[in-house]
């Protein structure tokens, strides 16, 4: 299947998938105010009942308020192999010390290498990798230590375009650094192209764009709202010029340029859900392999009129719902699709078993047909 990679970057490595729904069912009522109440899921993750987005009725101390709010649940992550050795962030999601951070954060640890996790009070742990995901850049890191300041997660399907957000991590090593700005766009597809991880096809992300800046090291940090609300997972940055072939990390990477890229908060929260109670995640998947038809080759972002089916996994969803190769799928649910990492990111949007309106064009005719998204099979 013929892929055109955006050039995005981040500290280290980049970003990946899209899944749907909110992990975990609600269990103990724990704080309450005017901003909605906070409640604590089956996962044991703490999450806010608000359904308003974030913004706040007045824009004095909101980036202050919002800092105050997180920056105690903010961690530095170094990583050390035998082969490499970085520094990204990450944030404090249970009091008990689980943290959340991007797989490309930790995952020279996986072949014999440590973790160390600095805390804003310059304590440090060693840290166990408790569940990767490569395929959406996630990681869950736990280290031995007990009441916490946890985070807790905001509602980032209600963001605004044009909404007050927060990035905080390590930039360059430099802990505890607070940037802001807004939220650029919404469901924004940005390939990976991180060469590590498996599952190629697949490794797309619908992004929250950014203009906070984001810089190598931030990544794994928080993007918060004005209520200091886990918005977003920051993983990348887009660069221009002077990375030579590979996008990621090293003296090549150029740093922020105003266009970086998050990894949603609701699906950061489901995956690290999975993470938490079973050590893996799962994602819904099409049953497709598709390229994007009528691609506009002089575009720096890869565009066309559609994602065009190649071929069909047998039995899978997309031939059980009728389509066939050739036809061009324009639209997924309320997603339109203009090239393939769109579809992937719509699809990801998703949760297993969800049944999706396809609209797609066949010899020229528009027609829709209804396929129920099924568990996508480890890639052998």
């Amino acid at each position: 299947m013929a892929l055109r990679r955006r050039r995005v970057a981040a500290a280290g490595l980049a970003i990946a998938l899209v899944s749907a729904g909110i992990g975990g069912g609600v269990g103990a009522l724990v704080a309450g105010g005017d901003n909605g109440s906070t409640v604590v899921t089956t996962a044991g993750l703490e999450r806010t009942t608000s359904t308003a987005g974030g913004t706040s009725p007045a824009a004095a101390d909101t980036v202050s308020a919002a800092a105050k709010k997180i920056l105690p649940s903010v961690v530095t992550i170094s990583e050390e192999s035998s082969s490499e050795s970085g520094t990204g962030s990450g944030m404090i999601i249970r009091s008990d010390g689980h943290i959340l951070t991007n797989n490309h954060v930790v995952s020279g640890a996986s072949g014999g290498g440590s973790l160390t996790v600095t805390l804003q009070d310059g304590r440090t742990f060693d840290a166990q990798v408790v569940g990767t995901d490569p395929s959406s850049d996630l990681a869950v890191v736990k280290i031995n230590a007990s009441g916490l300041t946890a985070a807790t997660f905001g509602n980032s399907d209600s963001l605004n375009i044009g909404e007050l957000v927060v990035a905080v991590g390590s930039p360059l090593g430099l802990n505890g650094t607070v940037t802001s700005g807004i939220v650029s766009a919404l469901h924004r597809p940005v390939r990976t192209g991180d060469a590590t991880v498996q599952d190629q096809q697949n490794t797309v992300l619908d992004a929250i764009q950014t203009d906070a800046p984001i810089n190598p090291g931030n990544s794994g940090g928080p993007l918060v709202n004005s209520r200091g609300e886990i918005i977003g997972v920051n993983s990348a940055i887009a660069t221009v010029g002077g990375g030579g072939s590979s996008p990621f990390g090293g003296t090549q990477q150029s740093g922020n340029i105003g266009v970086g890229f998050a990894i949603p908060g609701d699906y950061a929260e489901s995956v690290a859900t999975q993470l938490i109670t079973s050590g893996k995640a799962t994602h819904p998947y099409l049953g497709v392999s598709a390229s994007t038809a009528n691609e506009n080759a002089r575009s720096t972002a890869s565009s066309g009129t559609g994602a065009q089916i190649r071929s069909m996994v047998s039995g899978g969803p997309a031939e059980s719902a009728g389509l066939r190769a050739g036809d061009v799928i324009t639209k997924l649910g309320d997603r339109a699709v203009n090239d393939v990492d769109s579809l992937i990111a719509a699809v990801r949007s998703h949760a297993i078993g969800d049944e999706v309106e396809v609209t797609y064009t066949r010899n020229g005719q528009t027609s829709t047909v209804k396929a129920r998204l099924a568990l996508q099979p480890p890639t052998s």
